[in-house]
């Protein structure tokens, strides 16, 4: 049986939508969020940094647990704290609580890193790669929507506006769940702190799994602090766009949404290696591109859908490799890959919030371009010493 006749991928995929968009919802309402509380230049850049610094710690403390508990319970209770944490959003009034809240939403934006790993266990080896493409369209859907759906909700209603529909949705994503996936079944008999405390020795184990970090680390790096600085360069002249404006330029990731399930075809065909090289090269053509036209609306949207492309489509291409590696140990292989890349990225967005009031948006550019080499070299330093297997 075909993996699309066991689970309803579509479904599963837009729900991963659903729940991944809460990520990236601040991305296009950066400069009313500084307006509203009266930021300094750059300090709102602490936003999305809250935001992976919530979710990178759920990735090191809660997704590891995935190999020992009951995946769909965890499912529920996570989508009950993204709905709980969404509402605090909307009744922040001071701008620290602000901070604790997009905290709490990123600890709770875990489920669609929990279902990869736990759908892929169910599927034999050659669909791997085709699932997984699958449930990452979902999730690049939910990422481009989220920044163009948030514009539009805070150009009519407000910029609160998104998280009150993200808390509602999130509370219906909670009791559609076991409708979804069977129980899990499947368990390490270990302790949780032995888990916990052990799972970074798989870095020691799989060569394969550091390159992947590595590779992705800097490049999710990349991606996150070029659409950081992009909102806050749309906003001011020459274009000084309204965040429904910024927010369109999320639909470059009509790319990715398109293109991941064919890119998990190629990874199942010519293996991981091959599509990341690829990948990577088309993410550096964006951000070069950015750096030599960009003064040019046309020329910004092509380079930002290259650079969208080349992310993503690592991203199914890494995440394939990696959750192949040892399927009693998915959801810490996947951790531990999620957990690089987010690392990276809230470093570099702590970096950025110094660099953009000294170096503003070209400042932004060469260090996205630093990081992206950075994924490069360590695709093809070595860091792999032994030959890695088609599927890896």
């Amino acid at each position: 049986m075909r993996a699309s006749q066991k689970f309803p991928l579509t479904i599963l995929g837009a729900v991963m939508g659903v729940s991944i968009g809460n990520m990236f919802y601040s991305q296009s309402l950066l400069p009313v969020i500084s307006s509203a509380f009266d930021l300094p230049s750059g300090r709102v850049g602490v936003v999305p940094v809250m935001l992976q610094a919530g979710l990178l710690t759920s990735l090191v403390f809660l997704l590891p647990a995935g190999d020992l508990l009951d995946r769909r319970k965890m499912l529920r209770l996570i989508a009950c704290g993204a709905s709980l944490s969404a509402f605090s959003i909307v009744l922040s009034g001071d701008f620290s609580l602000l901070l604790v809240a997009f905290y709490s939403l990123g600890f709770c934006s875990l489920s669609s890193y929990i279902l990869p790993a736990f759908v892929s266990g169910l599927v034999g080896p050659h669909e791997r790669g085709f699932v997984i493409g699958r449930l990452l369209s979902g999730q690049f859907a939910g990422i481009l929507l989220s920044r163009f759906f948030s514009g539009l909700m805070a150009h009519w209603f407000g910029w609160r506006s998104i998280y009150l529909v993200s808390a509602v949705l999130m509370g219906g994503v909670a009791l559609l769940w076991p409708r979804l996936i069977p129980p899990d079944t499947e368990s390490v008999n270990k302790p949780y702190g032995l888990v916990i405390s052990r799972q970074f020795s798989l870095f020691r184990r799989f060569d394969v799994l550091r390159q992947a970090c590595a590779s992705q680390g800097f490049q999710f790096a990349a991606f996150i602090v070029v659409w950081t600085g992009l909102s806050l360069r749309l906003a001011n002249p020459p274009w000084s766009f309204g965040p429904a404006q910024i927010g369109a330029f999320g639909l470059v990731g009509l790319a990715s949404i398109t293109s991941a399930a064919w890119v998990g075809r190629m990874v199942d065909r010519f293996g991981a290696r091959q599509v990341i090289t690829g990948c990577s090269g088309m993410t550096l053509l964006g951000v070069i591109g950015l750096i030599v036209w960009d003064t040019s609306v046309v020329a910004i949207l092509v380079s930002m859908c290259c650079i969208d492309f080349g992310v993503q489509g690592s991203y199914v291409a890494n995440q394939s490799r990696v959750l192949s590696l040892d399927l009693a140990a998915r959801s810490r292989l996947g951790a531990l890959l999620f957990i690089s890349a987010f690392g990276a990225a809230a470093l570099s967005g702590l970096l950025l919030v110094r660099l953009w009031p000294i170096w503003g948006w070209h400042g932004v550019l060469y260090l996205a371009l630093g990081l992206v080499l950075l994924a490069m070299l360590s695709q093809c330093s070595g860091l792999t010493i032994a030959r890695p297997s088609p599927s890896s």
